[in-house]
């Protein structure tokens, strides 16, 4: 049996005699509508309801349409346009029948539905044949349905794509099973294997080569070219990579986790477990010395043995100085005026059991202290002040070392997280999110994960417990997995959208002072990506102060008083960091004001540290709608680390009293960098993550060369954990050295920068570097089993990453899944800015920029896209079926 004769007889069966069908008249092109099919549904039925067609084979000049791909064109009642794939073709005498199955995209919207029947055959890119009937109609009825959400890309075409092909590759693997069974003569058996194969081939030829693949995007592509539409564009020419480590030189005395939170006298000292020390309240320190001050290390003589030591300190209050104690009585210091205060310890000091070595805060008698973040710094006297920066504690050796490990900072080293923060907590009980407790912190947006996603969680501080929360799409919640210990990983649960994670101390966290945090989705790092369009005004996003009296609801914001009879009510929505709009001008409009009572309402555009305004810089009263205001922000602005750009609406009537009934409400509210068009434009952004095997490092790129984007690499990330497989050698003449060959693409005597050693070019231990080998040097007696299975036990509890140089750098293409993700950034209109997350300002590369055009001039960037994602997608599935099909027919010759 041929696979011609096996593909039909596993067909669908041949419509019956009986069958009503939509006759269609070759010459005039009309569809005969029979009165069964003048109704095709009610709203949002779902595949439940199939049209019949006849049509006679040969049309027009001798064409026959079994040979062709058939198509139905329509557009549903909200003119939106599709097509549904023909894939039950039946040869009945000189007639052709076939059935069309009604989708919900067909009955979406009540109305009139429009359609013809297409008839196209291709070759390469060319069309070389194409027959359409006229136009006809048919009717679907009013139905009622919660919500609707079909995605632009979700389309008919695609959907029945996928199916054909995987059928088609059933069909295939039936071919080449029946030849294989029935060997029983080789020379002729293994002439049908082939012949099988060969048909298949035929088969999928058709799907991939005809008109199929090539009308669908090229459907996309002309709609993209002829759409009027003036919006922007949505794919960088590039994302360069970067690399950092932060390094101490091992100066620093004091260990400042060695102190605890403490409150006293209405001023609290919070220790934020980085080094360093905020102090807020509102209260007066009158004493000098005082013990309620005072904070003590009880094994201080460790950190301090005899010697000369100073301290950084500042003009402001309280400072902080050293001080040393015996038996109880303080040892005096310099003036404490002194840019730095020095404090010699002798031999006699460290041998007395009642020496306590102390850091004081203090404050000038009379004054009320200044809040802020302190951060002490202890260090030798032998070194000068200016050479003496701060740093964190790492054990008075310089880090990276074993003991103080320090990350290697990339692009896309969080993976698939971007960074923002909340203090709180995901609750493994059910999922929500509770405010206020500071043992939790969480992250603030959506990580996107699938079933079947394995998700790494690492937290590179002490924490005493890590979770993962699984969620639906529609935000219901799932379930939980937690560990004691700071990393946890888990498989993703039946029906998962996205999930959240949650890092717990037993005393407290704080977001300003959380360590890395990394989120790996299949063991793949992502570079997250966010595009925000020209509005710059998220009325769902970050809110700096508010009264609690507004309402926001899609582009509306309704402001009424407060029931203590302020003057001013209002809400402050964040614009972004002030830092990104100096010597730029913002432009403010609002579409439509209502107003009631005796007062204006009115737009503030604002610089904000913390929840203070400390400048007006824009201020109208909105006695009509429509008009635009603009300001220009100063180049030298005086900011700080947490100053914000805010837009204040409020209400304001010039006395001290608002009137209990009064409003006002804000219409399609729109600031940006350039003026506003007549037609509002909402505030729209996207987030994206590009997987990639590991981070971008510095000279690593993803860029676009001729309408692709490849992967450049200079790189290598390895992380070792004492794994058999990594082929660790212990040195002969030098017991501490371990060294391996297995890494054989670096590049020899190169740089290696590692999260737990310092590069050397010589022995120095601690050290890692590359000779022919990758060597690991420790200090003598460092490791409690100096042996190969000691230092793999020590590797598999302190994994040591390191990035090195390649031998040769590679260039390959993006894989479809990051290629599918670059191509979902969205652009939202011509300004729209893209920024690579978690990008440092220092870094020095671009991380923030407009989008270019694409490579067709496309103006429409939501359907280029669309085309873009669709076609990876069917080359993806080309691929993938031409690869089956080739395995199918080597093992049919070789079981034959």
């Amino acid at each position: 049996m041929t696979a011609e004769e096996l593909l039909k007889q596993m067909s669908v069966e041949p419509f019956a005699e009986e069958m009503v069908c939509c006759v269609i008249d070759p010459e005039t092109r009309v569809i005969d509508v029979p009165a069964e099919y003048q109704l095709l549904g009610v709203e949002s039925d779902e595949k439940v309801e199939r049209m019949y067609f006849q049509c006679p084979k040969i049309v027009g000049d001798n064409i026959d349409l079994s040979k062709l791909a058939l198509r139905v064109n329509f557009r549903n009642a909200n003119d939106q346009k599709d097509q549904y794939i023909v894939d039950d073709v039946e040869i009945s005498g000189d007639n052709i029948t076939f059935s069309w199955l009604l989708s919900r995209r067909v009955t979406q919207y009540k109305g009139n539905v429009s359609f013809i029947v297409c008839a196209v055959k291709a070759s390469g890119e060319e069309i070389t044949n194409e027959w359409n009937t006229t136009l006809a109609t048919a009717q679907v009825l009013e139905g009622l349905e919660a919500d609707i959400t079909l995605p632009e890309e979700d389309t008919d075409v695609v959907k029945q794509l996928i199916a054909v092909a995987t059928q088609k590759i059933t069909d295939v693997q039936n071919a080449t099973s029946s030849a294989n069974t029935a060997a029983s003569n080789a020379d002729i058996k293994a002439q049908e294997a082939a012949n099988a194969a060969e048909d298949a081939r035929g088969v999928i030829d058709q799907i991939t080569k005809d008109s199929y693949l090539h009308t669908t995007t090229q459907t996309f592509v002309d709609m993209v070219k002829a759409s009027p539409t003036a919006y922007g564009n949505a794919i960088p020419e590039q994302i360069e990579g970067y690399i950092k480590q932060d390094t101490t030189k091992g100066l620093q005395l004091f260990d400042a986790n060695r102190i605890s939170n403490y409150s006293s006298g209405g001023v609290t000292l919070r220790n934020n477990q980085d080094g360093s020390f905020t102090i807020s309240g509102s209260g007066e320190l009158t004493e000098l010395f005082s013990t309620s001050y005072s904070l003590s290390h009880e094994d201080s003589v460790k950190l301090f043995p005899a010697g000369s030591y100073q301290i950084t300190r500042k003009n402001t209050y309280p400072a902080i100085f050293l001080q040393k104690r015996v038996n109880n009585v303080p040892t005096s210091v310099n003036s404490k005026s002194a840019v730095a205060n020095y404090l010699e310890i002798t031999q006699e000091d460290e041998e007395n059991e009642s020496y306590v070595m102390q850091f004081v805060f203090y404050g000038k008698a009379g004054s009320s202290i200044v809040p802020g973040t302190i951060k002490p710094m202890a260090w030798a006297s032998t070194v000068a002040p200016q050479d003496a920066d701060w740093e964190p504690y790492t054990g008075v050796q310089p880090s990276p070392n074993p003991d103080y490990p320090q990350i290697v900072h990339g692009v896309g080293d969080m993976g698939f997280f971007d960074g923002e923060l909340v203090q709180g907590a995901y609750k493994i009980a059910d999922g929500s999110f509770g405010y206020g407790d500071r043992r939790y912190i969480s992250n603030a947006n959506k990580i996107p994960c699938h079933q079947g996603d394995m998700v790494t969680l690492q937290y590179d501080g002490d924490c005493n417990g890590a979770y993962i929360h699984f969620y639906k799409q529609d935000n219901s919640f799932i379930q939980s997995k937690n560990v004691v210990g700071n990393k946890v990983s888990s498989v993703t649960p039946a029906g998962t959208g996205y999930c959240n994670i949650t890092i717990y101390k037993a005393d407290s966290i704080f977001v300003s002072s959380a360590k890395h945090i990394t989120v790996t989705i299949n063991d793949k790092y992502a570079v997250c990506v966010k595009s925000k369009g020209k509005n710059l005004l998220n009325l769902t996003g970050e809110i700096l102060y508010s009264f609690g009296r507004e309402t926001i609801f899609d582009n509306q914001v309704t402001i009424r008083p407060t029931t203590d009879g302020r003057s001013a009510p209002g809400v402050w929505f964040v614009l972004g960091d002030i830092k990104k709009f100096l010597g730029k001008t913002i432009y403010v409009k609002a579409d439509a004001i209502q107003r009631s009572g005796n007062y204006n309402p009115r737009m503030l555009l604002m610089t904000i540290k913390g929840n203070t305004s400390v400048r007006t810089y824009l201020t109208y009263s909105y006695s009509k709608a429509g008009q635009v205001m603009s300001v220009k922000i100063p180049d030298d602005l005086d900011t700080n680390e947490v100053s914000d750009l805010a837009l204040n609406m409020y209400v304001n009537d010039g006395s001290s009293q608002v009137d209990a009934d009064a409003y006002a409400i804000f219409t399609n509210v729109y600031a940006g960098l350039s003026e506003p068009t007549n037609e509002f434009v909402p505030y729209q952004s996207n987030v994206t993550y590009i997987p990639v095997d590991y981070p971008l490092f510095e000279g690593d790129k993803i860029v676009r060369r001729n309408g692709e984007y490849k992967l450049l690499r200079k790189w290598k990330q390895e992380v070792f954990d004492g794994s058999e497989d990594e082929g660790w050698v212990q040195g002969k003449s030098n017991t501490n050295q371990f060294y391996t060959s297995q890494y054989k693409e670096k590049k020899v005597n190169a740089d290696i920068v590692s999260n737990r050693f310092k590069h050397a070019t010589s022995v120095e231990p601690p050290s890692i570097w590359i000779g022919n080998d990758i060597n690991i040097y420790f200090e003598s007696g460092y490791l409690d089993n100096n042996t190969i299975a000691g230092f793999q036990e020590w590797l598999q509890e302190n994994p040591v990453s390191c990035v090195y140089e390649l031998a040769t750098p590679t260039e390959e293409p993006l894989s479809s899944e990051a290629m599918k993700a670059l191509y979902s950034i969205m652009a939202c209109d011509e300004e729209t800015e893209l920024t690579i997350v978690g990008v440092p300002s220092d870094a020095e590369i671009q991380n923030q920029f407009l989008l270019p055009r694409n490579e067709d001039g496309a103006l429409n960037t939501t359907a280029y896209c669309t085309a873009k994602r669709n076609e990876i997608a069917l080359e993806e599935l080309e691929n993938a079926t031409a690869a089956r099909l080739s395995a199918l027919e080597t093992q049919a010759l070789q079981e034959v």
